[in-house]
């Protein structure tokens, strides 16, 4: 298995080099570059075309990619434009944000998915389960960015039961208790939204597995031999349901990381997905780029973690 992995890793490599090329080429097509609009406008075109001569802005793409692409080998994503600092200083600050964020997101998902979904699936054609196909037909055609403005207006503004904006409360001493509890506070809302509208594929592979499972060989000699329904479905139906689920548990990890950024925008959550908008805007091409080459990272490593995680949870499954 080891060997493997190993091997995985190594085919990623040409598949990042080919991330990169593209992130680079992409960025680069972008109107203007990282002075346009950030230049006073008392300073002479003279002085511009010199700091963009000195910055290196005007070297052909194919220079200026290797530079870039020499630098993130050495571990130097280069220093932002707009924060005035480097990048993995910035990278490592937002990252925990929105990693406590995607954790939580990922325990509220499969909190409310994988009741509804065995369940609604053992007892098919009932009033539970047609309460959850209407849940899932809500939760697949509603936008993130529509629940997300909904539970802000309502458990934000109108109830005042949670915060509506950034990550700590004001006032708060950064490394104690109470700030712990305050970004705990800060999550809640974003994480509910997040989890509530990532459910949707869980609940309804569960249900149809479930349905599947009840047809099976195996469950009818279960049922000849007498053993109670309680002990068949726990035992047998519900633990072979959640394999497809256990297989793609990394992808959903990783992916949450990186599919953050429009909740963290509603939400003004100060993490990677904000910064990704924040180097938009501001043309801050170093950021951007970085974000992006770690985002596309991340979901090949996530491919390869549900991999690993789906050897773990089936043991006929081997890779040899």
């Amino acid at each position: 298995m080891w060997k493997t992995i190993l091997r995985r890793l190594v085919l990623m490599v040409p598949q990042i080099i080919i991330l990169s090329i593209l992130v680079f080429l992409l960025a680069d097509l972008m109107p203007g570059d990282a002075l346009t609009g950030l230049i006073d406008p008392t300073i002479s075109a003279e002085q511009i075309e010199a700091m963009r001569e000195r910055l290196g802005l005007n070297k052909p793409v194919h220079e200026r990619y290797l530079d870039w692409a020499g630098n993130i080998i050495r571990g130097d994503f280069g220093r932002s434009w707009n924060h005035k600092m480097p990048v993995t200083q910035i990278i490592g600050i937002r990252i925990w944000p929105t990693l406590w964020l995607s954790l939580l997101t990922v325990i509220i998902s499969y909190s409310i998915a994988l009741p509804m979904g065995l369940y609604a699936g053992r007892y098919q054609n009932t009033t539970f389960d047609r309460f959850v196909n209407l849940y899932n037909f809500i939760t697949y055609s509603v936008p993130v960015f529509v629940l997300g403005l909904l539970f802000l207006w309502a458990f934000g503004y109108s109830l005042g039961w949670f915060p509506t904006r950034g990550t700590i409360s004001a006032g708060v001493t950064p490394g104690t208790f109470e700030a712990a509890l305050s970004r705990f506070y800060h999550m809640i809302l974003p994480a509910f939204t997040m989890g509530v509208l990532s459910t949707t594929g869980t609940v309804q592979y569960l249900r149809t597995s479930v349905i599947d499972a009840k047809t099976q060989d195996y469950v009818r000699t279960a049922r000849s031999k007498g053993v109670p329904m309680d002990k068949i479905y726990s035992r047998h139906i519900f633990r072979n349901s959640i394999l497809p689920i256990a297989q793609g548990m990394g992808y959903t990890i990783t992916g949450l990381i990186s599919g953050s950024v429009i909740t963290e925008t509603i939400f003004t959550y100060q993490g990677m997905g904000q910064l990704f908008i924040t180097s938009i805007n501001t043309r801050d091409f170093t950021v951007m780029t970085a974000l992006v080459l770690l985002f596309g990272t991340m979901t090949l490593l996530g491919t390869l973690l549900s991999d690993i995680i789906m050897i773990f949870v089936d043991p006929r499954i081997r890779i040899n």
